[in-house]
C-alpha cells in the first residue's frame, strides 16, 4: 500500500509540475527575455537575427527549449540556473510561444563585419556573436579588463570567455564552450581587441547636489578610476565638461584642474554619444551624427589619475530654483582622457568597422547626471529636483 500511495503522490507532483511548466507568465516571460538580452541575437519578438527564431517555439518542447538553454548544440553559451533560474526559463518559453512564427528571420541586431576587418573582429561579429551584446569593438569589455589590465594575458582573457560564471556567478554572460568556440579562433579575437586596439581605461565621472542657498546651489562630481590598485591602467591628460543649464551662470568652482567656464566650440572636444549609430550593410561604414556644441561648459584639467584613485570636485551655479529639468540640461557632460587611447592597428584607416561612441583620439565617457530628491534639498515639491539618469 505504502509503495502504491507514494508512487501517486509522485504521479501528482509531476503531473501538477508540467501544468505549471507549460503554463508560465510571458508578460514575467518578456522582461526575463529583455533583462538578459536574449532580444539581441533572437530578435524584439523572437523573430531571430544572429540567433535562430524562437517566435512560436520552434516547435521545442519546454524540455527541449530549457536544454538549449543549460547545453546548446550552436555556439550560444550556456546559462547556469544562478543566472536564469528554471523558472524564468519557463515564463521566456511561454512569451516565445505566445508569438507567431515568422517566415524568415530578422535582421542582425549588428551587421556583420565586412570583409576588410581583422579576422579576429570578424570571428567575434559572424562566428561568436560577441558583438550582438558587445557592440562593434566591445568598449564596455575592454573598460571592464582594463580595470585588471597587468593581469590580462591570454590565459586570463580565455577563462572570462569559457568559464565567466567562476569569477560572475550571477553574471549576464554565458559560458562558452571551447569545442563550440576553438581557441585558436578565441587567439584571433584577443589579438584584434586586447593586443591590436588595447584596453580601455575604466573611468567615470557621477554628479549630484551639493547644498543649496538662496538663488545657488552647489554641484559635486566625483571622478573615479575605478581601475583595480596597482593593476588598473593609469590614465593622463584628463578634461572634464560639464554644460551650463540655460539660464544659470557658474560663480565659483573647486578641485585639481579647475579652469572656469567656456563655450564648448573653443574646447576641442566633443560629447560622447548616448546610443551608437548602427550599420545597416555589410560594409560596416555608418556616419558619426553632428553634435550639438552650443552653450558653455565648466571645465577641469587633471594631470593623471592612477588606478584606485579619486578626484572631488564641485562648481556653484546661480540662477532659477532648481526643477526636475535641471539634470537633463547636464546632457552630454564629458569626461575624456589622452591616455589609454586606442593603439595604431585599432585605429583608422586599419580598423573599418567602428563604434562611433568611441573617438579616434584619446578616451571619453558620459557624465553620470545627479539624482536628489525635494527633501534632500529642502526646496518646495514644486520645484522637485526627481531622480533623474
Amino acid at each position: 500500500m505504502k509503495p502504491l500511495l507514494v508512487t501517486l503522490f509522485l504521479f501528482l507532483f509531476f503531473q501538477a509540475h508540467s501544468v505549471w511548466a507549460q503554463t508560465g507568465d510571458p508578460e514575467a516571460g518578456e522582461r526575463h527575455y529583455r533583462g538578459k538580452f536574449c532580444y539581441f541575437c533572437h530578435g524584439d519578438n523572437g523573430e531571430g537575427g544572429f540567433g535562430p527564431d524562437l517566435a512560436g517555439g520552434r516547435g521545442l518542447t519546454l524540455d527541449q527549449f530549457r536544454r538549449a538553454i543549460r547545453e546548446p548544440w550552436g555556439v550560444m553559451g550556456n546559462y547556469t540556473e544562478q543566472q536564469l533560474p528554471d523558472d524564468r526559463i519557463v515564463d521566456i518559453y511561454a512569451f516565445v510561444k505566445s508569438k507567431t512564427p515568422v517566415q524568415a528571420p530578422g535582421e542582425w541586431h549588428w551587421a556583420k563585419a565586412p570583409s576588410s576587418a581583422h579576422e579576429g573582429q570578424q570571428i567575434y561579429m559572424q562566428t561568436a556573436g560577441c558583438g550582438q551584446c558587445h557592440e562593434p569593438e566591445n568598449g564596455y569589455g575592454r573598460m571592464w579588463l582594463g580595470e585588471y589590465a597587468k593581469n590580462v594575458d591570454f590565459d586570463y582573457f580565455a577563462k572570462q570567455i569559457y568559464d565567466h560564471t567562476d569569477k560572475w556567478p550571477s553574471g549576464g554572460m554565458p559560458n562558452f564552450s571551447r569545442e563550440r568556440l576553438p581557441e585558436a579562433a578565441l587567439r584571433e579575437v584577443y589579438q584584434w581587441m586586447v593586443l591590436d586596439i588595447g584596453l580601455r581605461a575604466s573611468m567615470g565621472a557621477r554628479m549630484s547636489y551639493g547644498e543649496l542657498e538662496d538663488d545657488q546651489i552647489t554641484v559635486n562630481v566625483q571622478v573615479r578610476n575605478r581601475g583595480i590598485k596597482e593593476l588598473g591602467l593609469d590614465v593622463s591628460g584628463i578634461t572634464l565638461f560639464i554644460k551650463v543649464p540655460d539660464g544659470r551662470t557658474v560663480t565659483g568652482g573647486t578641485g585639481t584642474g579647475y579652469m572656469g567656464v567656456q563655450p564648448l566650440t573653443t574646447l576641442g572636444l566633443e560629447p560622447r554619444l548616448r546610443m551608437a549609430p548602427h550599420s545597416h550593410d555589410d560594409t560596416g561604414h555608418v556616419e558619426r551624427p553632428e553634435q550639438d556644441l552650443s552653450g558653455d561648459v565648466v571645465v577641469w584639467k587633471i594631470p593623471k589619475m592612477i588606478a584606485a584613485s579619486t578626484e572631488e570636485l564641485s562648481f556653484v551655479l546661480s540662477g532659477p530654483a532648481p526643477t526636475s529639468e535641471m539634470a537633463n540640461e547636464f546632457a552630454g557632460s564629458t569626461l575624456h582622457w589622452e591616455n589609454p587611447g586606442r593603439n595604431a592597428n585599432g585605429s583608422p584607416p586599419i580598423m573599418v568597422y567602428r563604434d562611433l561612441r568611441l573617438p579616434d583620439t584619446g578616451d571619453h565617457e558620459l557624465v553620470s547626471l545627479p539624482t536628489a530628491t525635494f527633501n534632500e534639498l529642502g526646496i518646495s515639491s514644486e520645484n522637485e529636483i526627481e531622480s533623474t539618469d
